[in-house]
């Protein structure tokens, strides 16, 4: 696996990774950090969280319920982060599979974060952040030529057995 904005090395072949797919890359390992602090932030944070389900939800134990949200809350982003450090990984490998993939994991997330949009306003400055830069790595991976030429030749390669 080639490292980031270098070549790969295939069948005598040197292939080089499109820029535009070095910086998705590059996203990719932020968007999978972010994923890590989140997790962090809400557990420093705890006291306000279930300060928000006390209000929103009297009727619940507010003890159990912060605990189920921040454990939730780890599960759910530490799985984001696997696959987004993953992808960031895979995406070099100019299949075009991969930037499916890439595309509908970003689409899912953008998802999620309206949903948890609504559950909370501590995360109201990042959201819209993360958001975009995912939005950002779609266009990276789809809109500019390099890329589309990269991921079409890679696939054609592997479709031929040389890759």
């Amino acid at each position: 696996m080639a490292g980031v904005g270098v070549s790969e090395h295939q069948g005598g072949i040197v292939n080089r990774i499109p820029p535009p797919v070095t910086l998705a890359r590059v996203l990719l390992l932020l968007i999978a950090l972010s994923h890590v602090a989140i997790p962090v932030v809400m557990w420093l944070r705890k006291g306000e969280i279930a300060q928000e389900i006390a209000a929103q939800h009297p009727e619940v134990s507010v003890a159990a319920a912060t605990t189920a949200a921040l454990v939730a809350a780890a599960v759910f982003h530490g799985v984001l982060f696997v696959v987004n450090g993953w992808l960031a990984w895979i995406v070099p490998s100019g299949r075009r599979w991969t930037r499916w993939v890439v595309t509908g994991v970003q689409v899912a997330a953008v998802g999620f974060g309206f949903v948890s949009w609504g559950s909370s306003g501590m995360f109201h400055l990042v959201i819209p952040v993360v958001d975009v830069v995912a939005v950002g790595v779609i266009g990276l991976l789809w809109l500019p030529k390099g890329p589309r030429g990269f991921f079409a030749r890679r696939s054609a390669d592997t479709a031929a057995g040389s890759g």
